[in-house]
Formats: C-alpha cells, sequence, structure tokens
C-alpha cells in the first residue's frame, strides 16, 4: 500500500512527542503537553529541520512523509526528500505553520516497496511565531525524536483586536538565528542548589507554568511611562446561560488581573450555595484563568495601586472554597465506593484549579508593595537605560496592579541580564534573581523542589525521608543524561509517589471551618506539592515509556523473562497509585494493582503459555480502558467550557478546540494508557493473539463509514450523506444495546466496532439476526495505520469462520461480486441463516381477570414462550438428577395489563385504544417516538391490583429479590427471538409492595418502546396482537452468570458450544457492558476439550446489597436495576475461575452437559441459554438455568 495512514482525529493514546520550545515552555523527551502549548498564531509559518542518521542503498532517498501539506498529506509522490550528508545523515528544511500538530513518519523509497520506520507516528507542534524547530530522530525510535526550538527573530507583538491575542506577521526568513540557552534562568548548575533565581531543571521546566506557553503579547520594555489601561476585546454573549454567561459579562468589566481574580472568587464563592462551588464553576474557571495566566486573556492595568496582598486575599477565599468541595466530595466518593461519578469529578476540577491561583502566604498577604524591584531599579551600578526599562517595565506596573504578563518579563529581563556574564554587576544579577523567584512563589509558578522545600518544617520524620528520597532520585537522574536508567527511572518514580503519597493523606482530613490563615498558607503549600508531584509523575512516566521503546519496545518484551517484567509493571503500578491519589476510581486502581502483582507472581508472563499471556493483558486492557475513562472525563468537563469562553472572547479557535485534548495529553492517564499500550502489545504477541475478533462470520462489500456510536443521530445522518449502495461502518463505541435493524434499509453490511464485545451481547445477537458481518478491533495503533486511512473507500470486510478478520480495500472483481449478490437480493442468502417466524404468536391465550400462575399452569399460549420455556426447564431440572437447578417462579399471564387497563376507568382505556390505533399506521420519526412516549406513560401509571401482588409477593419468602422478566406472545420465537428488545427489572425486595407493582407496570410498557414497535412491523405482526406476560424469579446470587450458546454463533457449528461469563448478575452480559468475559470455546461431548478464548475483565460486577441496607435502599433503583442491587469493583486474581486452569476446565465441561440435556429437551434446536453458577449449601457452584430460547 502506498499509502500512509492517518491518524485520528483525537488520538487517545497516541504518543507524546518530545518538544523542547523557547525560553518559557521548555520541554524535554516527552514531555508534558499542557493546555497552551499552542499558539494563538496559527497563520503564521516557522522553519523546521529534520535529520536523521540511515544508511541506505543506492538509488534510494529518505522522505518525511505526514499529516500535513508541507509533509505531503500522507502521499508518498508528494512527501518531501531529505539531502544526503556525511555520515549517512538525511536532512531538510521546510515551513510549517504554527499552532497545528503534525503527524508524520520517515520513509524510505526507490526500487521496491516504500520502507517505513517501525513504531507509531512521530508527533510535534510549532508553538509560536517566533520560534524554529530542529528535529532529530533516530530511525525505527519514534518516540526518542529531539525536537530544538531557536530564536527566529525580534520585534515587538500588534494588537490582532481579539481579547488578548496578539499577531505577528508571517514568518520572515532571518539571516542571523540566535540559540536558546539550555536553562531559563543564566546561573549554573539544576534545580534549586545554585540560589536564589537559577535555572528549572529540565524534567521541573516540563511540568511547570502558570497555564501553559505564554500566548500573549512579548513583553516590551520602555523607559517611560505608558498609558496601558486601555484594552480591546470581545465580549459576545449569544447563545451563553448561567456560568458562562456570567464569566464573559464580568470579564467585560475586569480589565486587570486583579478584578478577573475578584471575577473569579465570585463565581467560586460567592455565587454557590455554601461557598461549595460545583463542576460547572470549577470548570469555566479553570478555562478562564488557564487563558489569562498564559496571556491569551489580556489584562490591562489598573488606575490605581492595588498592592499583591489584594490578590492574595482573594486567593485565600478561593482556596478555602476549593479545599472544602475536595472534602465534601472525596467523602461522597469514599461513601459510594466506585469513585468514577460526579464527585470524583469535582475533586479532578478543584485540585486542579489550585494551581491557577496565586500565592496565599503571609509575606504577599501583608499590605505591602513588592520592595525588592524597587531597590532594584534606583541601584547605581547598573545602566541607566536599564534602571528606566526596569523602573517603567516592571516596578511601576507591579505597584499599579501585578499580572502574569510581570512575571514573563521579568523572566525576559532576567535570561538578558544573565546572557553574558560578568556584563553586569554580580551583586545587581543576584538581587535580580531573588526578585524573579519571589515573583514566581507569588504567581505559584516555582519549580518542583522551590515549591516542597517550603513544605518542610511542617514534615514528620518519615515524610521529611520521603522527600529526600525524592530530591537525591530526581538529582541523579537529572544528571545522568536525557533519558536516565530504567533503574534510576524506576528509583524516582517510587520515590515521587511515596512523597505523594504522604502529602495527600495529610490533606486527607480535610479542612475545618474555623482553620486561621497561617493553616490556610501550610496548607496550599501541601497542596501544590501534591499537585506539582502529580505533573511530575507524568515527565518520569513518560521518560520510562521512552526507555522501554528505545529497548526494543513491544516485541523486545515478547521475548523476554519475568526479571525484566519486574521494572515495567512496577512503573505500571506506580501509575496506578497516583492516579488513585487523584481520587479518580481508587478502588479499582487497587484491585488492578493485586491482578497485575498476581499474575507476574504466578510464573512467566510470556513463556508460560498462551492463557498466562491472556490473563495478563485482561488486567492490562483494563488499565488501558480506565485511562481511556479518565481521558474521556477531562474531555466532558472542559471542551465545551473552552468552546463557548473561546468563541465569546474572541480566544483563537485553534486554542480552544485543543484545550480538553491537551489537559488529556497533560495527564498521568495518558502516560500510563501509553506504558499499558506497550505491555499489552508484547503480551497479545506472546499468547500469538490477534487484535481483531470475528462475531458474526461472511463477507461484507461496501463504502466504509466512520461514526461515534449507533444513535438515531447516526442514522439520520447517513441517510442524508450515504447516496445509496452498501455500506460499512466503523463504530467507535457501543454500550452493546443498539440496534441494526434500521441500518440494513440503508445498506448496513458489515460493522468495525473499535472496542471489545461480548459475542453473546444483545448488539452481537442482533447482527447475526440481520445478517451484518461484524468485528472488533481493540488495537489503536492498528486502527490508525491500516484501518484509518480506509475510511471513504470502498472496503471489503471478511470474517472466517475460524475467527480470522480482513479489511481491505475492494477489488473490482470484489464490487462486481458483490453487485451481483444485491441483484439477486435474498435469493442468493444461505438458507440456513433464516429460520421461518413461528406463527405461534396467534394462540394467544388472554385470561379476563388477573390471576398469578404457577410454572405447572404456565404455558407458551398463556404467558409467553419465555415462562412457557421456563416451566418446561423447571420440570426438566427436577428429572436431570442433579445436573441443574432452577429458580422459584410464578407467572402474570397474558391479559393480566389489559385487566388493569379496564380497572383504570374508561378514560384510561379510551386513551389506550386511541394510541394503539396511532400505532398501528405507518408513524416514523418524532411522531412514532411521541407515540411510544405516550404509550408507555400510560401504562407504567396502571396500578397493579393489590389482591394480584399480594399473592405474587407471597410465593416467595420474605428476605427474597426478585427479577421480574418479560415474557411477550412475541418473543423467544423462532426466527424473532426478540433478545434484549423487552425490559427485565432486576433486585426488587420482595418486601417492597411498590417496587414490584412498579416493575410489573415497567415490563408491561417496554412492550410499547420504539425499538419493539418497529421490530413487530418489520415482522407484520400486528401491534394490538402483541401481549406482555410477567415471569417473576427469585434472585439468586451468582458467583458468575454465563450464556451459553450450543452452536457456535460465528458458523452455526453444533459440534462446538460457546460459552461466555462474567462476574456477578448476568445484566452486564446481555447489556454489553465494556469489557471481556471469560469466553470459553468446548466441544460437545463427554468431558469435551474446553479452550479459553479469553478472560474476563469487567470494571464491575453486579450484585446484590447486603440485607442490612435493602431498607435504606428502597425505591432508590434506577428503571432496570431494582433496589437491591448495586455495582461493585472486581479483583480477578480471587476469581477462582481466572486463576484455576482445572475448575475453568470443569465449569465449561459442565455447562456443556447441560447445554446439550436442554437442547435435546427441545427437540435437537440449537439453545440460547442463560444461567449462573451459585454458591449453596451443597456446592460452591451449582449451576442455576435462568431462561432458554432458541439460538438465533
Amino acid at each position: 500500500m502506498q499509502t500512509r495512514s492517518r491518524a485520528a482525529a483525537r488520538p487517545a493514546f497516541a504518543a507524546d512527542r518530545a518538544v523542547r520550545p523557547g525560553p518559557l515552555g521548555r520541554r524535554r523527551g516527552g514531555g508534558r503537553s499542557r493546555a497552551l502549548t499552542v499558539s494563538a498564531f496559527a497563520e503564521s509559518n516557522v522553519p523546521l529541520t529534520i535529520e536523521v542518521k540511515k544508511e541506505v542503498p543506492f538509488g534510494q532517498v529518505v522522505r518525511v512523509c505526514g499529516s500535513n501539506e508541507a509533509f505531503g498529506a500522507w502521499k508518498l509522490d508528494k512527501a518531501p526528500k531529505l539531502k544526503w550528508h556525511d555520515g549517512h545523515v538525511w536532512r531538510a528544511t521546510m515551513t510549517i505553520p504554527v499552532g497545528e500538530t503534525m503527524k508524520f513518519k520517515l520513509v524510505v523509497t526507490g526500487d521496491g516497496e516504500p520502507a517505513w520506520e517501525g513504531g507509531s507516528d512521530r508527533e510535534l507542534t510549532a508553538l509560536g511565531p517566533d520560534y524554529g524547530l530542529t528535529a532529530a530522530c533516530n530511525w525505527d525510535a519514534t518516540s526518542s525524536m529531539t525536537v530544538d526550538a531557536f530564536e527566529i527573530a525580534s520585534g515587538n507583538n500588534g494588537s490582532n483586536g481579539s481579547n488578548g491575542a496578539a499577531a505577528k506577521p508571517a514568518f520572515q526568513p532571518s539571516k542571523e538565528r540566535k540559540r536558546e540557552p539550555a536553562m531559563s534562568g543564566g546561573g549554573g548548575g539544576s534545580g534549586s542548589d545554585s540560589g536564589p533565581g537559577s535555572a528549572l531543571s529540565s524534567m521541573e521546566e516540563e511540568s511547570r507554568g502558570l497555564g501553559g506557553t505564554w500566548a500573549g503579547a512579548e513583553p516590551e520594555f520602555v523607559r517611560s511611562r505608558q498609558d496601558k489601561t486601555q484594552r480591546g476585546g470581545t465580549w459576545d454573549t449569544s447563545g451563553l446561560e448561567g456560568v458562562a454567561l456570567a464569566v464573559v459579562e464580568g470579564d467585560k468589566e475586569a480589565a486587570n488581573w486583579l478584578k478577573k481574580l475578584d471575577l473569579t472568587k465570585q463565581l467560586l464563592v460567592d455565587r454557590p450555595p455554601m461557598m461549595r462551588p460545583g463542576l460547572d464553576e470549577l470548570s469555566h474557571s479553570f478555562v478562564y484563568t488557564t487563558w489569562i495566566n498564559s496571556g491569551a486573556i489580556a489584562c490591562a492595568e489598573a488606575g490605581s495601586h492595588y498592592r499583591p496582598n489584594h490578590h492574595s486575599n482573594l486567593a485565600l477565599k478561593m482556596f478555602r472554597s476549593l479545599e472544602w468541595v475536595i472534602g465534601d466530595a472525596s467523602h461522597a466518593t469514599n461513601s459510594n465506593g466506585s469513585g468514577g461519578g460526579s464527585d470524583a469529578l469535582v475533586v479532578m476540577a478543584a485540585r486542579r484549579m489550585h494551581a491557577r491561583l496565586p500565592s496565599i502566604s503571609g509575606e504577599f498577604r501583608q499590605s505591602v508593595p513588592l520592595t525588592r524591584i524597587r531597590d532594584i531599579a534606583h541601584r547605581n551600578d547598573i545602566p541607566h537605560d536599564l534602571k528606566q526599562e526596569i523602573k517603567h517595565t516592571l516596578q511601576n506596573k507591579l505597584h499599579r496592579c501585578a499580572g502574569p504578563e510581570d512575571l514573563v518579563a521579568s523572566e525576559k529581563m532576567l535570561r538578558r541580564v544573565t546572557a553574558n556574564p560578568g556584563e553586569y554587576n554580580d551583586a545587581f544579577v543576584n538581587e535580580f534573581k531573588v526578585f524573579v523567584r519571589e515573583l514566581r512563589d507569588f504567581f505559584n509558578a516555582s519549580g518542583l523542589e522551590d515549591v516542597i522545600a517550603k513544605t518542610t518544617d511542617t514534615l514528620d520524620a518519615p515524610h521529611a525521608a520521603a522527600v529526600e528520597q525524592l530530591l537525591s532520585s530526581k538529582r541523579k537522574v537529572e544528571g545522568g543524561g536525557a533519558s536516565g536508567s530504567l533503574d534510576d527511572l524506576m528509583a524516582l518514580l517510587f520515590a515521587v509517589t511515596q512523597a505523594r503519597t504522604h502529602y495527600a493523606s495529610g490533606l486527607q482530613a480535610g479542612l475545618r471551618n474555623d482553620v486561621n490563615d497561617d493553616v490556610l498558607e501550610t496548607r496550599q503549600r501541601w497542596r501544590l506539592s501534591e499537585v506539582r508531584l502529580e505533573e511530575y509523575t507524568f515527565v518520569v512516566l513518560s521518560r520510562v515509556v521512552n526507555v522501554l521503546e528505545q529497548q526494543g519496545g513491544a516485541e523486545a518484551l515478547a521475548k523476554s523473562d519475568n526479571d525484566k517484567w519486574a521494572l515495567p509493571l512496577s512503573a505500571l503500578t506506580a501509575g496506578l497509585r497516583n492516579l488513585g491519589l487523584s481520587q479518580f476510581k481508587a478502588k479499582e486502581l487497587l484491585a488492578l494493582e493485586n491482578e497485575l502483582q498476581a499474575w507476574h507472581s504466578a510464573g512467566p508472563l510470556t513463556s508460560g503459555g498462551k492463557e498466562t499471556a491472556m490473563r495478563a493483558k485482561a488486567s492490562l486492557d483494563r488499565v488501558l480502558r480506565l485511562c481511556g475513562e479518565y481521558s474521556d472525563a477531562l474531555m466532558r468537563v472542559y471542551s465545551k467550557p473552552a468552546a463557548d469562553l473561546g468563541r465569546a472572547l474572541g480566544v483563537p479557535p485553534h486554542m480552544a478546540s485543543v484545550f480538553g485534548e491537551s489537559e488529556t495529553r497533560g495527564s498521568v492517564a495518558f502516560q500510563l494508557s501509553k506504558l499499558a499500550a506497550l505491555l499489552s502489545k508484547a503480551l497479545r504477541i506472546a499468547a500469538g493473539q490477534s487484535s481483531w475478533d470475528g462475531l458474526v462470520t461472511g463477507e461484507a462489500v461496501g463504502k466504509l463509514y466512520e461514526v461515534d456510536r449507533l444513535t438515531p443521530d447516526t442514522i439520520d445522518a447517513l441517510s442524508k450523506e450515504h447516496s445509496g449502495g452498501m455500506l460499512l461502518l466503523l463504530v467507535k463505541e457501543a454500550d452493546g444495546d443498539e440496534e441494526l435493524g434500521p441500518l440494513v434499509p440503508l445498506g448496513l453490511r458489515g460493522v468495525v466496532l473499535c472496542q471489545e464485545m461480548a459475542h453473546l451481547s444483545h448488539l452481537g445477537v442482533r447482527a447475526r439476526q440481520e445478517h451484518v458481518v461484524f468485528a472488533t478491533l481493540d488495537d489503536r495503533e492498528l486502527l490508525a495505520q491500516a484501518v484509518h486511512p480506509l475510511v471513504g473507500e470502498q472496503c471489503s470486510l471478511t470474517v472466517a469462520p475460524g475467527g480470522q478478520v480482513t479489511l481491505e480495500k475492494a477489488s473490482t472483481r470484489t464490487l462486481q461480486r458483490a453487485l451481483t449478490r444485491a441483484v439477486r437480493g435474498a435469493e442468493n442468502a444461505p438458507v440456513a441463516e433464516t429460520l421461518p417466524l413461528s406463527d405461534s404468536w396467534q394462540d394467544t391465550k388472554r385470561v379476563s381477570s388477573p390471576k398469578m400462575l404457577k410454572m405447572s399452569d404456565t404455558t407458551t399460549e398463556n404467558a409467553g414462550s419465555k415462562a412457557g420455556k421456563c416451566a418446561e426447564l423447571e420440570h426438566l431440572a427436577r428429572n436431570s438428577g442433579g445436573l441443574f437447578s432452577t429458580p422459584v417462579s410464578v407467572a402474570l399471564p397474558f391479559g393480566c395489563m389489559d385487566a388493569a387497563i379496564d380497572a383504570a376507568g374508561s378514560q384510561v382505556a379510551t386513551e389506550y385504544q386511541e394510541v394503539l390505533e396511532q400505532l398501528e399506521e405507518p408513524l416514523s420519526g418524532d411522531a412514532l417516538e411521541k407515540a411510544c412516549d405516550r404509550m408507555q406513560a400510560l401504562v407504567r401509571g396502571i396500578a397493579v391490583p393489590p389482591a394480584l401482588l399480594d399473592q405474587l409477593r407471597g410465593s416467595f419468602h420474605e428476605h427474597a429479590m426478585l427479577v421480574l422478566r418479560s415474557s411477550a406472545n412475541v418473543e423467544d420465537l423462532a426466527g424473532m427471538s426478540a433478545a434484549g428488545l423487552y425490559e427485565s427489572v432486576v433486585g426488587v425486595p420482595v418486601a417492597d409492595a411498590d417496587g414490584v407493582a412498579k416493575a410489573i407496570a415497567e415490563v408491561w410498557a417496554s412492550l410499547y418502546t420504539r425499538r419493539a414497535v418497529l421490530s413487530r412491523r418489520v415482522a407484520k405482526v400486528p401491534q394490538r396482537a402483541a401481549t406482555m406476560g410477567v415471569l417473576v424469579q427469585e434472585l439468586h446470587c451468582p458467583k458468575v452468570s454465563f450464556v451459553l450458546h450450543t452452536a457456535r454463533p460465528s458458523d452455526m457449528d453444533e459440534s462446538v458450544m460457546l460459552v461466555e461469563a462474567a462476574p456477578g448478575q448476568g445484566e452486564t452480559l446481555a447489556s454489553g457492558a465494556v469489557g471481556t468475559p471469560w469466553r470459553l470455546e468446548v466441544e460437545k461431548k463427554p468431558r469435551g476439550k474446553v479452550d479459553t478464548l479469553a478472560f474476563a475483565n469487567f470494571s464491575r460486577a453486579l450484585v446484590p446489597v447486603p440485607s442490612r441496607l435493602i431498607g435504606q435502599r428502597q425505591g432508590q433503583g434506577s428503571r432496570t436495576l431494582g433496589a437491591g442491587l448495586v455495582e461493585t469493583e472486581v479483583d480477578y486474581s480471587k476469581q477462582r475461575i481466572t486463576v484455576d486452569a482445572e475448575y475453568r476446565a470443569d465449569v465449561g465441561q459442565r455447562l456443556a452437559a447441560v447445554g446439550v440435556a436442554i437442547e435435546a429437551y427441545f427437540g435437537k434446536k440449537p439453545q440460547d441459554i442463560e444461567g449462573g453458577l451459585v454458591e449453596t449449601e451443597k456446592s460452591d457452584a451449582d449451576i442455576f438455568i435462568f431462561q432458554s430460547r432458541p439460538q438465533s
């Protein structure tokens, strides 16, 4: 293939690249990408020089090919060539646009096929119009690219009329380019050892800053006073409401930094109830202050003098509110368990907001000016012009009203006076360094070591020892080269994690309402230390990933012994702990840590057999999923506020559009995901697994479209965009309960889902019913390299009976063959794939008055196929010799709902008939949706007769929990399984009479969902012919729930059964929760071979609430979950089916025996069976069967 892959629009875990910008934002080796590493000057171009050492045969050349036009837009014939130099060094210079993140790779072309370098795409961004870039590459080492920035021109910026965005002309080549010094300070040394104002280490620079690279106007040093109180700006409030509107309206009146801080204080303290801001206030405030601190929103000077104490006192009030919010939300998070809900997001947003506030230190709360700069401006040992520049640019500005631009100007002045040692008096230079250091403290922009140093006198002995170990390890790594050894990096990572743990533990107690300001000052220092250590963890993890890739990456690890895995897994564990310290899903993170330690201790990961590698990979894939959830949460929290405020305040569109992504790519979760992806790939290689998984076999041909989800909006968009013919869909995510039926008339023939999905989920079953070829792909690198380039092309998707998947550009012959099949239509479809629709729905018997049926009286005719089959299963279980059991069950027959409607009165009955007549009509779109909603609301309001309710509840013991299942006359039939089409309500305590009544009505109402109505319309079943029975069963508490298909679904091979299982209740499987089930293939013969295809890695299991809590939770369940069920995190190192191979095989063989018996009982027709392994007095794994239906 001559076309290189295009990267996804928003790659979730694309490799971060080493960028080293100019003097205010220097980064090295996989450094942190902050919210504002992209400049406002998207219309400018700057020079980029790329070089690589590569020996190639005569006649071949090295090219750079990538996403931007400068790189050929992934077209090899347009990709620029690099020029050969002595030593086999290839080099070329080109111009690239500022502000655009560009992906590229090096490739050798000439005779034969092009040879692309290995690894993921390289990536870089030109951060501002003042600096060009040089990128030094090592062939195949795509993540260790070193990018340096150099200043290309000097000059002042003019205003572009937007609120704080500065404009510069497009790049003009300069004859003289000045390379910036390696450090931003000037004195020698590293870190804070060199004295006040010394340079920050390169790794500190990666995690430091007010809010990202400076995006405002360049400081202009003047020698006389100038009026800078006037400002321009944009304040477009159209379409805004709530917090966003308050920010924009407030900013219009808030010209200077002090007033902008006061506006932020209003958002975080004054407006919210009890001075506790919510997520909306926190997210908008963070975006707003980030852009202020980085100059994207400019601050004008004040007309009056405002000393730093005004700013610090405002920050004090905001700090207190933020700490209250963190304490409250942390308590709620720990109480409700999972740590991934809205409370966790509030904690995350409040912690991040801390880094945007100025210092509340006592020295800044005093009502005195910054005297040091005044003394410096009046020194007699510096040139007069310099004195005037310091006085009018810094001293007077700081006295009138400080702002983030003053720190930028001071840093620039520091570089100037230290650029040529000896040019200025040493006493002056040292005094200016002290001033800059104090200013950094005021803006909370100091380096990590300086921040921590301010806490040392408050630490106990263990905490102090941890901090000392951190500083020692840090200096060793930073003094040992660009990357450092893996051993040294691991020592540093452990030290960072240990120190951060001490700070986090000290902050965990929360903040009392009556503490004094000194306590708040100390707490801010601790909080900043904890936040900065999190940022520094990002940097260290980045270096760890770089070293692992330099050592051969996944391919090398796949061949390594267990000792070589110790450090990478330890790094992953440390990353998990750091994510937990941020209070995001701490319980699941702990479970993952236990799993990884258990798998590593159990034996060789890569040489211990396929199942050993697969088991560990399941845990790593769970880590990846969790990191994705964290990243998605960040995007949800910040993307819309950034879009709204960016548009309204005139911030350049690119800065607003990348805000959420930049925050994501600057998080620990981002680096953790890169590490987990590398390790997961290594285990996949070791296990010999494909990243493809085929769910429905066949060949599908059509134009490939990419969609986010399978929703009604998707259908509408495709109906407008797709011009006809066959189509394939590349779907980013799904929850497993989607419908494919409405897409088939549009030409849908195949689906590729970019995540794992249970084969027996509702979505998988529906794909088989609709004859839609279905495959999943969970490898992001392969997705970017091999699949995304095919979007928009005519493609062929093939899933072979063995599960092998091929997706490729369709040849002319393939297209002709597919077109021929389409013209011939259904006559070419394999007859075995389609079962005729049973007409048993016409034999319905409805009762005239409400009654309850025991299973011995229940039949398909009076209560539906599901209830009738359960009655037969109960009979079979009694005669199975203990092979399996069934739960205690009763049924509400057909006609109970009709009788309840009649009992509700003539008005309800008349409305019911009226809406039913509407549903018989060919309604569509909103009209159908409204009719279905109206009918469901009407049925949900129907009262269940009290006598019937009492009879039903009396059939179960008083502490039982119930599951109420649909049993329609148009369900579980040959040719129409309707899997997942109707509602079941799980976990209703029998003691909760109102809850049981509501659950019955909910099941009845599900007869009239939009999907159900459309399904019957397609099957040509009249709507008034449909009726609903209710199967009520005692809810058992399986340790493991399973779905068993007695013929392998992918190819209907009746000699092999497929089992999919999950911990806890079976809804995890049926709903298609994100994750992988235990997947077993079992030969259909006595003690047949059991092959483990996948290990479970669902994050949570659905389990009953302990009985002591049921009374407290009554009436709090959702529509699908009753009051008695909760989700709990799963630790698979404690799941016997995962850790014990013999037990797993025994379970598979026992389930196969049950499947054979049930299949034989129902006429040797393949069955779709649901059940669970339940702990009883007799066994720790009795097999209970809950239902069986014909397999689709």
